[in-house]
């Protein structure tokens, strides 16, 4: 039965060990330091908020996550022969994800540094329509891109540092979707209007990978 881990996150704290890859310097590295200046939260408000974590179905929750509150980094890992994160009928591959609380109304920003470590080939965020599914899912590959499925480039030589990524899903009529990586717009999309959605973080394994996993720390949402 799938274990869910409910809190707000600025209240609450739960410490626990690193897995796999090696240890992470404290600073993020970025790729354009003129961009990276850029405060994209001005105007914002930053909000509590909740969150579960799925996991393969069959296993506890700490053997495929941990979070170190002293850091306020998540640990995600898988297996891509892991089983999925519920039971059949379901037939979807493995995944190690945070899922956020569902929003309809206001803008919203997700906003984190990550960690690739090295091997992962996963899906580690979305933006996604609760009814209809992933709009954005961005992607990590072995060779150190981060692409929006596949195809727009959003970060290169991403494994190995630490690199921020903010989403953004405006649900009003005409609303965008914006992705962020080190504070440089690297994609805007169309959003799909009023109704509900929500943030996804971590690893969802793709066809062919091994093992994948991803650490994710100062994990913030926005309003405005």
């Amino acid at each position: 039965m799938r274990t869910k881990l409910y809190f707000a996150l600025l209240s609450f704290s739960l410490i626990c060990g690193f897995n796999g890859c090696a240890s992470t310097p404290d600073k993020i590295v970025s790729t354009n330091s003129v961009a990276a200046t850029n405060d994209l939260t001005a105007g914002w408000k930053q909000m509590k908020f909740s969150y579960e974590v799925q996991h393969p179905y069959d296993l506890q929750l700490t053997n495929r996550y941990s979070y170190d509150a002293k850091t306020d980094t998540h640990d995600f890992w898988v297996n891509f022969t892991d089983k999925p994160h519920a039971p059949p009928p379901n037939r979807t591959t493995a995944r190690t994800e945070m899922r956020l609380e569902t929003f309809n109304k206001g803008e919203h920003m997700f906003d984190a540094d990550y960690y690739i470590c090295p091997g992962t080939f996963a899906c580690i965020g979305q933006v996604f329509d609760a009814a209809h599914g992933p709009m954005q899912m961005i992607i990590a590959s072995p060779d150190g891109r981060v692409t929006m499925r596949g195809h727009d480039l959003v970060m290169t030589n991403a494994i190995g540092r630490w690199w921020n990524l903010k989403l953004i899903n405006d649900p009003s009529v005409g609303g965008k979707v914006k992705i962020y990586a080190n504070n440089v717009l690297v994609g805007t999309y169309d959003s799909r209007g009023p109704r509900d959605y929500y943030f996804k973080c971590g690893v969802y394994s793709r066809e062919n990978s091994n093992r994948s996993e991803v650490r994710v720390r100062n994990i913030k949402m926005w309003v405005r």
